[in-house]
């Protein structure tokens, strides 16, 4: 009977009305807003990454299952070239979901968009991408407007639900796996991370080799964060304290060591815990 109680009012919660709509709604352009910058980025570029004479190798198109060619199109050879288009109706897309014109059509649309696109290019992506399918897929089913009926907002309210869980599902994975990695427990992972060309920062690397202690208390921290945000980031009172570590965390490996996008992900994924009376 207990267990029955918890989830009648487990679902009166979602059914009743939107949660923080208005941060839900700065989350959502935020998403779009990261959408539109990452892709217009690539857009800068296109043809290296997308076209039929680019570095990334093509799927061959007729072994796909037909839900595969759907989201591989990029790979027929009919539409290899029309890679152009793709990316403009992403840009144009992105746009519209921002400004909440046909919410839940302009989602799905950025969202077929995004993966065809990603799909092509896939040896690029990094984890901030996989986080935004997931978070794009959900966004689908959130109506960010005040007005609708009962069923649209109990999927509004799961759909937030689930990107919170989500979010919650990465950190804890990162923070385990980190955990079972040897150079993480002996707090070096960061040392040979930034000896590393591609993502690291000579000044930095130098600083941090001659401060062996401060390099192991940044290395642990970052493991001690990853596994405890899963819970503490459900608690208000601690909430702030955990969004302001994760984003100068992520902030930092946006700058210093190149992953720009996907730190910027990683921070905008925090914009779904917010709620109006927090302010946004």
């Amino acid at each position: 009977m207990e267990l029955i109680k918890i989830l009648i009012r487990f679902y009166e919660t979602l059914h009743v009305q939107v949660k923080s709509l208005q941060s839900l709604r700065w989350a959502r352009r935020l998403v779009y807003a990261w959408m539109f910058v990452n892709y217009l980025i690539l857009s800068s570029d296109g043809s290296y990454f997308y076209s039929k004479d680019s570095y990334i190798p093509t799927k061959n198109f007729t072994d796909l299952g037909l839900f595969e060619k759907v989201f591989n199109l990029l790979h027929w050879d009919i539409l290899q070239s029309a890679y152009p288009v793709f990316l403009v109706a992403i840009l144009i897309f992105s746009v519209l979901a921002f400004l909440e014109k046909w919410p839940r059509a302009s989602a799905l649309a950025v969202y077929f968009l995004m993966i065809n696109l990603d799909n092509k290019a896939g040896v690029i992506l990094d984890g901030g991408n996989n986080l935004m399918h997931l978070i794009g897929f959900y966004l689908i089913f959130v109506n960010p407007r005040k007005s609708q009926s009962a069923f649209s907002t109990t999927l509004t309210n799961l759909s937030v639900l689930m990107i919170k869980i989500q979010v919650t599902f990465v950190y804890a994975t990162a923070g385990l796996l980190k955990v079972m990695g040897p150079l993480w427990n002996k707090g070096v992972a960061l040392y040979y991370t930034m000896g590393v060309n591609e993502y690291g920062n000579p000044f930095l690397f130098k600083l941090l080799s001659e401060n062996a202690a401060f390099l192991a208390l940044m290395t642990l921290g970052t493991v001690l964060f990853q596994i405890s945000l899963p819970y503490l980031i459900w608690l208000r009172p601690w909430r702030p304290y955990v969004v302001l570590a994760g984003t100068c965390l992520h902030l930092s490996i946006s700058f210093v060591m190149g992953l720009f996008m996907f730190g910027f992900a990683m921070c905008v994924s925090y914009s779904f815990f917010s709620e109006d009376k927090e302010g946004v």
